[in-house]
This record gives structure tokens, sequence and C-alpha cells, in this order.
């Protein structure tokens, strides 16, 4: 039977399996009726610990670093309470993993230390590494897959010996199971030598940044089909955008740079652009990281006249999101699912916890046992949190572990 301990405002329960799974029922969260069960993304016996995640796919699987059985740190992948390693597609050199699809294939890239060269690699579902768009180019990165294969690739073509200087080189999407050519996707400016992706939604959009020679600018574009739209003209006059995602309806969000330079959160439909600063006449933004754009189009993001995370959809327009009671700043939600739900964190007296919205109400997701900070970055679309504690370690400083958090 499990044991019941008091620690501080939580109620812990220390279960017997391994690997730290533990349920903690922060006072608030009990107040609502609901407990937390938190568990780390490591294998059973406690081995291959992922420590950072690069990216959490809805279905419930993550890509990132994990502790290998020496200590070091090694690229790995997490699904349903299990952390493998993915073959490698050559003995030498190093891989890194970026992104996952929902049927578990990967997509990433492969350095060769002897050829001062990198390969972009898709993994199939079986975990065979392939190389993918292999040509003449000096170097290719994997960035993104979706869940029909399609993958995202960025070239450079030539040695680029001033590190300032963007890379010259291309942007291809393809299918490495199908037979059809790459498709290069072309900025819009005549002057960009270069275009670094940032989405590829599950209808086959792509939001990438146009690279000029001279400057690493990252005004970016929408691309479908062909056919291509500027951001940066969307929202009015000439000013910059950051952190921009689009769904599989082409719906695309971000932060754009208003006329007084303060930053606004927006959402276009593919007609009609709705600037969320209209709403609370403050500026607004974004996460630059996670999922804050789902199916539906609901946008979270951060309000300054509030000093606190929001929720927009179209049907009801924006709403704040409530913040715990002993939070005292920094309330941001940086991830949504497609139920509605919402996970970020806040700074409170003990330092940074991880926080939970569902139904309009929020949500200490508490601290593992043993942890100082808490921090949820991502969310399935089943409801599972994921994210990062930090512990301390015995010689200082503190270390990272990825834990997901089950709300009940």
């Amino acid at each position: 039977m499990p044991e019941n301990r008091h620690i501080g405002r939580r109620t812990l329960l220390t279960g017997v399996a391994a690997g730290g799974i533990a349920a903690l029922v922060p006072r608030q969260a009990a107040a609502l009726g609901r407990r937390v069960v938190a568990r780390p993304l490591a294998n059973a016996d406690g081995s291959l610990p992922m420590t950072l995640l690069s990216y959490v796919h809805p279905a419930g699987r993550a890509v990132g670093r994990a502790l290998g059985p020496d200590g070091e740190e090694v690229q790995a992948a997490w699904h349903g309470g299990r952390v493998r390693r993915p073959r490698a597609l050559h003995a030498s050199g190093s891989y890194t993993l970026q992104g996952v699809n929902a049927r578990g294939a990967l997509v990433g890239y492969h350095y060769l230390p002897d050829e001062d060269r990198t390969h972009a690699v898709a993994w199939t579902r079986g975990g065979a590494p392939r190389r993918v768009l292999a040509g003449g180019d000096y170097r290719a990165w994997g960035s993104h897959i979706d869940d029909r294969g399609r993958v995202l690739v960025q070239t450079q073509t030539e040695f680029q010996a001033d590190p300032e200087l963007p890379p010259r080189g291309g942007l291809y999407v393809l299918r490495p199971a199908a037979s059809a050519d790459p498709v290069r996707i072309t900025p819009p400016d005549p002057e960009a030598v270069n275009a670094a992706p940032d989405a590829l939604g599950a209808g086959g959009h792509v939001i990438a940044g146009q690279v000029r020679f001279m400057a690493w600018s990252r005004d970016p574009f929408l691309w479908h089909r062909g056919e291509v739209t500027e951001l940066t003209r969307l929202t009015g006059a000439y000013r910059p955008v950051f952190g921009a995602g689009v769904n599989a309806r082409g719906v695309v969000a971000g932060s754009a740079e208003g006329d007084t330079g303060e930053w606004r959160a927006f959402v276009w439909d593919g007609e009609r652009l709705t600037d969320f600063t209209r709403f609370d006449g403050g500026a607004s933004s974004v996460p630059l990281d996670g999922r804050f754009l789902n199916t539906r189009g609901d946008v979270i993001g951060r309000s300054d006249a509030t000093d606190g995370p929001f929720l927009w959809t179209s049907r009801h327009g924006l709403k704040p999101l409530p913040t715990l009671p002993e939070a005292l700043y920094g309330t941001t939600a940086t991830a949504l699912n497609d139920r509605g739900d919402a996970a970020g964190h806040c700074f409170t007296e003990e330092g940074q916890r991880a926080v939970y919205w569902r139904h309009g109400e929020v949500v200490d997701l508490g601290l593992p046992r043993g942890a100082v900070e808490s921090e949820a970055s991502w969310l399935t679309d089943t409801g599972e949190a994921l994210g990062t504690a930090s512990f301390p370690h015995p010689s200082g400083g503190t270390v990272t572990r990825c834990y997901r958090w089950t709300v009940r």
C-alpha cells in the first residue's frame, strides 16, 4: 500500500513503481476535487531519464535528450512510458532528433566530423534511419515531420567561412517514402539566399523565415502548394513577426510589432486578421515555443494589460485565464490542446511552478518529490502536460528531469 506523507502544502503518495512516480495533491487542486499524478519520462527501471524535450506531438510522442548509462546525454524518443535511442545513420559522428509524428516516424540530422558534413535523416516507424534529400549540398537538416510523412529539409549549398553570415541554400518539403521529387519552397523576396523553417502544419502549410545575405532577417511567410503570403504585410505596416504557427486548416497565429514598438498577438484565418490588442488595449504576445494554436483556431498568449495569460476563441473572444492565489508574477500559458486545456508556469515565493487550466479552472501541478521548481511546456490531446522539474545537485546547482502530469 502507498504511504501518505505530508510535505508542506502538498500530500505526497509515494508509490512502489520505479522511476519516482508520485501522486501530488496540492491544496488548491484538492479543493477543486482533482488529483495530480506526476511521472518521469524514463523507462520502468529508471534508465534513460529524459532531460530535455525538443518536440512533443499532440498524440503523446516526444523527442529530446536523455541521460545515458555512462552519464552522457544522448538523443532519445519517448512514447507510452518507454524511452529508446534510435539507430544512427553512421557509426561515426552524432545525430540530433528534431521532430516526431503520430505514427512514431522521426526526423533530424546526422553530423559526420570526418567529412564535416551534415545529412538530413528520417527514421521510419520501425526505427530504420534513411538519408533524405541526398545530393551535392554541403549540409542538410531535417526539421519537421507531419502525420502524412512529409518532412522539411533546409540545405546549405557551400561552405560559409564567416559564421556571422547566413548560409546560402534552400528549403524543401518531401516525402521520403514516396518517389516524387522534393518541392523547393521559394521565399517571396528575390534577395533572400535561403529560407529557415518555423512550422509545418498538418495540412501541408509551411511557415518559414526569409534569410537575406547580409543579415539573419526572419521576415516570415506562409507557403502552401506553391502559393506564398508574406505575414509581415498581413499585419498592416511592414512590421517584424515572431513566433508564428499554423494549424491544419491554414489558420496562422503569431506576434507582430505594433506601430509604437509594442508587441501584439494576432490570428489570421485566411481572410480576416484579428489583432488581440483591440480587446484589452495593451501589448500581447504568443509563446515562442510550444503549441499555442490548436486545430479549432484557438490561441493562448500573454497580455500586458492584465499581466497574465489569456485564451482566445472565435466564439468567445479573448478571456483572461485565472492565476494561482500564491502566484506572485509571471503566470504564462505555453501549451494548448484540441480540448481547450492549457498548461504553463507561474512564479511563487518557492520558485517556478507548473500550472494547468481546464474548464476555466487553474490547477497547481505541484512539485515531484525532491524537486525545487517545475514547468509545463507541452500538452497532449488527451490532457497530459509534459515539461521539466529541477532537483538540487549534491555538488551545487540543479539537474533537470522531464515529467508528465495527469490531472484527474
